[in-house]
């Protein structure tokens, strides 16, 4: 690849274009630098005095970082060959070099008995360094697939399609293909506010907007510097993209109960008990019992099956302790268990969070 002229201005206005068009996110140079400083890449960064002449794999590497970041999570990762994405995802060296040797034996018109062997398929596979396979037509995954479930079995099939799959991903994450939306954003909504603003307002879901979910999704570690009130709405936003109803409280003033959750047509006749009460506690220490039994005595108050705390920490073992004692309906929601819904609901795919 070749080189070109750049500078702080230029490098910051594309990346900060592209995310803005693919993500609908408004991102500052400091958070490009953060960014890159999260991965080590903080040193192809141009000077802030003077131009440089930039190769284009510097240049990619950044685009990379910064995508990897706020649109699409995985996106340096994809940098890598096929052959090393698919070992990762299998985690079967064997199947791995059978699947990469039968899609490269297939597509080479190999004899039939050589794709009956699958011995000779891992040796052929073996001696590949596969950086890609190729986005290929659908017939000619389906041929690929269905020939693989004839001679070899479902497993063969189906990590036949997980190879494409992973060449989808990498050639979805390519910066340098013409950039491409998940959706036709009809606002841009700043970064900033996900730290320093207490809406609960979203153009693209309920309570919690989707580009922050996709954010969080890659950048966990911010959840516990997000606003309080953000981290709530997060809360909601989940149990609303599940089919629940959902009542966000005040925020202020909400006598210890965040949010209210019903199920689905429940709580318009003649105001229910909640099913269940939520809690949120967006802290760096581990939970107390002072706060569990809090949480029951609402649970109680309130006539709801049960309550629910959840926290970007986990529980000490005095409040676990004082729950199992007492047999308090309440369930601990820990920061591994968000991070797990944030993953759930990054999916632009699964039909859940596009607006209603």
């Amino acid at each position: 690849m070749g080189a070109f002229p750049a500078n702080r201005r230029i490098v910051s206005e594309r990346l900060t274009e592209m995310v803005g068009y693919r993500a609908g996110l408004a991102i500052t140079e400091a958070d490009i630098l953060a960014c890159l400083r999260r991965h080590s890449y903080v040193h192809l960064y141009p000077p802030r005095e003077s131009g440089v002449r930039m190769r284009s794999e510097a240049f990619e590497i950044m685009n990379r970082c910064v995508a990897d970041s706020f649109v699409q999570p995985g996106a340096l990762k994809a940098m890598r060959p096929t052959s090393f994405l698919l070992h990762d995802r299998l985690r079967d060296a064997d199947l791995a070099w059978q699947t990469l040797g039968f899609i490269d034996a297939v597509l080479a018109s190999a004899p039939q008995q050589e794709l009956e062997s699958l011995d000779e398929l891992r040796e052929r596979g073996a001696d590949l360094l596969v950086t890609s396979i190729g986005v290929h037509d659908p017939a000619t995954r389906v041929l690929l697939q269905g020939t693989a479930r004839r001679l070899h079995g479902d497993v063969l099939a189906d990590a036949v399609d997980l190879a494409f799959r992973e060449e989808d991903f990498k050639d979805a994450a390519n910066p340098w293909k013409q950039w491409v939306r998940s959706v036709e954003w009809n606002d841009v909504l700043d970064l900033a506010d996900l730290f320093t603003s207490d809406s609960v307002t979203a153009s693209y879901g309920r309570f919690f907007d989707q580009r922050f979910v996709t954010y969080l999704a890659s950048q966990y570690e911010d959840l516990a510097a997000m606003h309080w009130r953000k981290f709530e709405a997060l809360v909601a936003e989940h149990f609303h993209r599940m089919g629940f109803e959902v009542e966000l409280g005040p925020g202020r003033n909400d006598n210890g109960v965040d949010i209210r959750i019903w199920e689905a047509g429940a709580a318009s006749a003649e105001r229910q008990p909640p099913l269940m009460i939520v809690q949120c506690k967006r802290e760096r220490r581990k939970i107390s019992k002072v706060v569990v039994k809090a949480l029951a005595a609402d649970v109680a108050w309130e006539q709801a099956r049960t309550g629910l705390l959840v926290a970007t920490v986990d529980w000490s073992p005095g409040a676990r302790e004082v729950v199992r004692t007492r047999s308090y309906p309440i369930q601990e929601v820990n920061g591994e268990a968000v991070h797990a819904w944030l993953k759930t609901m990054q999916s632009s795919n699964s039909g859940l969070w596009l607006p209603e």
